[in-house]
């Protein structure tokens, strides 16, 4: 019998040779025992030479079922099993249809006792499979559908179904009046500019999330996106500022795609789950590795805590409370009692106030069919003081009850599917967040209601004339998203303001509670508001105010600040300091012109954090602070000038020439190349630059990272600063895998004649130099800058030639 196992270990080592101070008694890193994992995983039986290309995983009775693309011109599709998302079984081909033969992306859907595979076999258009077990065997049951790729289900609160598939402008979205029928579809807004695909559609909180892929698997830059719907599966969705959520395009860890998403183990985190490219296979297909990365949530807002490579992360945290009850009732963690109407099942462990619980089970026959019902309970102190779910199969209800004092008393009630068949199984789940209680019945949301009393105690099972199969049952003392508060946020990254470590005196202190509390963590006395995002901030506004946070860094390393906050009142300190050592002090003046707007980023520091697991505090000395997130990445300051040539080349497509110190563009391809260090924050990047003919057009990047080329990905597939020049015009661009224009100036250059062209960056604060003039041609301060990278050169299908490239440091 699977019974209590692996609870979510925290904490502690200290940093060399630093001692805790009184307040802070807690300053521990993951325990030596507790496991951990690290990307990318190898698994038992891949495909050869083909590994795990777009991974799926389905949570199905307390169980984890991973499936994915099968190898070109092979029929059958694999999958693998798991408890905790990191040890996995291989399960064998859970089918072997010939149909199958090189299936892409497919994706497994439990409902009312069936499991429904979609694929399309070599991009072929889609077919669904059926069978009573999500190992299989599955069954072809439908024809072609059609349909393009990636095919993914969503079923929405309300039982209806909904097909997504890539598209050359879009995701498609469909409506499906039944398991095995796509209507016509309709293009949404979610679109990465090219090619998109990979998409998976999940809802929370009344919110539709989307995640996205593109826009070539072959490409270095291939990425994942999200969207935000509040109208529904179609959108229109709203596409967050903090895009791409996922991409790296270094050759250890390039290719990020094809995402999906999964509840993990404890019910209330969740984990994206995807790949990275490692080449072409010997037949030409791609190899692919199989990552698993934590989300989390900010409000509306969606993060990613990665994507991370070589970097050991805490293995997703168990319930407190789980066990498969039909594989026997353990007598030293529940109470059973029979009776002649069927008896009780309860748990000796309690929950605490917020909680999740999960029930999973089936009725016989009989039963179901002959006003059996079975109590789903929760919060119970005794016979006479508990809440239930109950559920009624021969009416398909679900009523929410609290008995106080022996008198039952009805809250609301919800009409379920009338084609269930409560002989299969199905499950409810139970969210406790401070006033509010949800219920979901086989993942849907059919009941929210106001608390009624404490929420500690048992949970469990009353049957009455019935004697139901009790399978996965579990709670988990979180709810609402509360363990991404004490989840370690990788270093380098960024962490939100709002997820600090819980309780008072041990992840905040503040001198003054707010006068109006917020639905964000409205148990603690933090001051926290709602932005217009959806997202929400935290103030620090007393001196001695403070928050604490879990980091684990990859690496030894100086980590540079990127501090997202409103613009303060008046200037204001904050003290950063690493598990009770030496703080570093930065400030934040109240006239910093970055402020263009109500809300800037700005770089205010650097930390000396080691190797680790690590606990954060952020101190208020003076002043007040509003504070969105934070960003910690890896610092490298220039120390002296350097010359292009000399350079580490980081990467260079298309064909550009070097001859008498010159590099000059082929005229035919789109020539780039990069060079420095990824990790370069303020300098300035100069060049004298020639048009060899009235047509050429180039220019030069700065703070540039996660450039990728391939003909089918979008042109602009980079992330920085680019500084345009041709014979008319100046121009400042923003790239972020598309290209935004920030400023543009009108010049006049003649061909032939070698021109002086300088860009400087510092901070948020962007500036374009021609000749000798030392005022700026463009000036540009952006509030959400990009705060390192390196330099690059550019040559757009012209001949275009670039000499004595220098970068210099700017001194802080």
């Amino acid at each position: 019998m699977k019974a209590v196992a692996l609870i979510a270990a925290a904490l502690a080592v200290m940093l060399s040779g630093c001692e805790s101070s009184p307040d802070e008694k807690e300053i521990n890193l993951l325990k030596e025992d507790a496991k951990v994992y690290t990307n990318s995983f190898k698994l038992d039986q891949e495909w050869e030479d083909y590994g795990i290309g777009d991974p799926f995983i389905m949570r199905y009775n307390g169980r984890f079922y991973l499936y994915c693309s099968t190898k070109d011109f092979r029929p059958g599709i694999k999958a693998w099993s798991s408890d905790n998302l990191v040890d996995w079984n291989y399960e064998g081909l859970v089918t072997e249809d010939p149909i199958t033969t090189g299936a892409y992306a497919p994706e497994v859907f439990y409902w009312n006792g069936s499991f429904y595979l979609y694929t399309s076999p070599a991009g072929q258009g889609h077919y669904v499979l059926q069978s009573d077990s999500p190992t299989g065997p599955f069954v072809v049951k439908t024809e072609n559908l059609g349909n393009s790729i990636d095919g993914s289900v969503f079923i929405d609160d309300d039982g209806k179904w909904y097909f997504t598939n890539a598209g050359t402008q879009g995701i498609v979205a469909h409506e499906m009046p039944d398991p095995f029928t796509i209507d016509i579809g309709v293009t949404t807004n979610a679109f990465l500019g090219h090619w998109t695909e990979g998409s998976m559609i999940w809802k929370r909180n009344g919110l539709y999330y989307m995640t996205y892929t593109g826009n070539h698997v072959f490409s270095n830059g291939y990425r994942v996106n999200y969207a935000v719907s509040k109208e529904g599966p179609f959108g229109d969705y709203a596409l967050p500022a903090n895009n791409p959520i996922v991409i790296n395009v270094k050759d250890e860890f390039k290719g990020l795609g094809h995402s999906a998403t999964v509840l993990g183990p404890d019910m209330d985190s969740y984990y994206l789950t995807y790949h990275n490219l490692v080449g072409h296979s010997a037949e030409g297909p791609p190899v692919r590795e199989l990552n698993i990365d934590r989300l989390a949530y900010n409000g509306d807002k969606l993060v990613v805590f990665g994507p991370t490579h070589d970097h050991k992360q805490p293995a997703p945290a168990m319930p407190a409370l789980y066990s498969w009850l039909s594989e026997g009732i353990a007598a030293e963690q529940w109470d059973k009692t029979d009776s002649a109407k069927g008896g009780t099942v309860l748990s000796q462990l309690t929950t605490e106030t917020n909680f999740i619980a999960e029930y999973n089970f089936r009725f016989d026959a009989d039963a179901a069919a002959d006003n059996g019902m079975v109590e789903a309970v929760f919060s119970y102190t005794d016979a006479s003081n508990y809440s239930a779910v109950i559920l009624l199969p021969s009416k398909h209800e679900l009523h929410y009850i609290n008995v106080k004092n022996g008198s039952e008393q009805h809250g609301g009630y919800a009409a379920l599917p009338q084609e269930f068949d409560y002989s299969k199984l199905h499950a409810i789940r139970v969210e406790r967040r401070d006033d509010r209680v949800l219920v979901f019945f086989d993942g849907m949301k059919k009941l929210e209601e106001e608390t009624a009393g404490p929420g500690e105690g048992k949970i469990g099972y009353i049957a009455t004339n019935a004697k139901p199969v009790y399978e996965y049952t579990a709670f988990t003392n979180d709810a609402g998203g509360s363990s991404d508060f004490e989840a370690y946020k990788p270093v380098p990254g960024t962490i939100e303001a709002v997820h600090y470590l819980k309780e008072a005196e041990r992840g905040f202190h503040v001198e003054q509670k707010p006068s109006e509390i917020s639905a964000y963590r409205a148990a603690d006395s933090v001051p926290i508001q709602k932005l217009d995002d959806g997202s929400y901030s935290v103030t620090l506004q007393q001196r001695g105010d403070w928050l604490k946070y879990k980091l684990n860094a990859k690496a030894d390393a100086k980590y540079g600040i990127g501090l997202t906050l409103r613009k303060p009142e008046k200037d204001s300190v904050l003290e950063w300091s690493i598990d009770g050592g030496d703080p570093v002090k930065t400030k934040i003046n109240a006239d910093d012109p970055a402020f263009t707007e109500d809300t800037a980023k700005l770089r205010i520091g650097t930390l000396d954090i080691s190797a680790g697991f690590h606990e954060m505090k952020i101190e208020l000395k003076s002043g007040a602070a509003v504070i969105q997130s934070f960003e910690l990445f890896t610092a490298e300051q220039l120390e002296e000038q350097q010359s292009f040539e000399q350079l580490p080349v980081q990467s260079g497509f298309g064909l550009f020439g070097q001859n008498d110190h010159a590099y000059t563009g082929s005229g035919t391809e789109d020539d780039r190349l990069f060079a420095g260090s990824d990790a370069w924050d303020d300098y300035t990047f100069s060049a004298r630059v020639k048009l060899n003919a009235d047509t050429d057009i180039g220019g030069l990047f700065i703070r540039e990272t996660n450039e990728s080329y391939h003909p089918a990905q979008v042109r602009d597939a980079a992330m920085g600063y680019y500084i345009g020049i041709s014979s008319s015009q100046l121009t400042l661009h923003r790239l972020n895998y598309d290209s935004e224009l920030i400023a543009s100036e009108t010049v006049e250059l003649e061909t032939g004649r070698v021109y002086t062209l300088k860009a400087a960056a510092k901070g948020g604060n962007i500036q374009v130099f021609l000749n000798d003039d030392p005022k700026p041609l463009i000036q540009y301060t952006d509030p959400n800058p990009f705060l390192y990278g390196k330099v690059g050169i550019h040559a757009e299908r012209s001949t275009l030639s670039f000499y004595d490239l220098i970068v210099k440091p700017i001194k802080k």
